[in-house]
């Protein structure tokens, strides 16, 4: 199979699945090295392609008219299960985290969360793996690109994190 036609199928798999794909089941199903699968999605992404990587595989993020906000928080690991549990619990989904690193600039890490089964599954796998949050880069500090169906939504949350001092000032 060219690399070509491989590509276009991938676009075409994770279009059409309600669910991450991981790389190895990429892998598999066209017969090549998750490597080869990372480069693709790597050369996708520079044509444009909305792939996002999130620890349970990749997704393709379709826009619809679904409203985006970036919030900046500052808190210790110990508030994460709170904050992201406030987060979905008001109806928002979290795409990602972004942390700026002062040798490597911005980090972005793709988050895709939108349940309490998300940030449970989310945070066992930090444990699980023996590894710590992007924030802990940046003594906690941390902005969160979050999306929901209204701007009326996305000030209920700002609200309640600010509440519960979430947010930086």
């Amino acid at each position: 199979m060219e690399a070509e036609t491989r590509r276009e199928q991938i676009i075409s798999m994770l279009s059409e699945s309600n669910h991450p794909v991981v790389a190895r089941v990429l892998a598999e199903r066209f017969g090549v090295s998750r490597q080869v699968i990372v480069g693709d999605i790597a050369l996708l992404r520079a044509e444009g392609q909305e792939i996002l990587s999130t620890p349970k595989g990749y997704i393709r993020r379709v826009e619809t008219h679904i409203h985006k906000r970036r919030i900046v928080c500052q808190h210790h690991y110990e508030r994460t299960q709170e904050e992201l549990y406030t987060i979905v619990d008001h109806g928002g989904q979290v795409l990602d985290v972004i942390v700026e690193h002062p040798l490597y600039g911005e980090i972005i890490g793709g988050l895709n969360i939108s349940s309490r089964m998300d940030v449970d599954d989310f945070l066992k796998a930090i444990e699980k793996n023996d590894t710590s949050l992007l924030a802990e880069l940046t003594h906690g500090l941390h902005t969160h690109t979050i999306s929901a169906k209204d701007e009326e939504t996305l000030d209920k949350i700002a609200a309640t994190l600010d509440e519960k001092n979430l947010l930086y000032k």
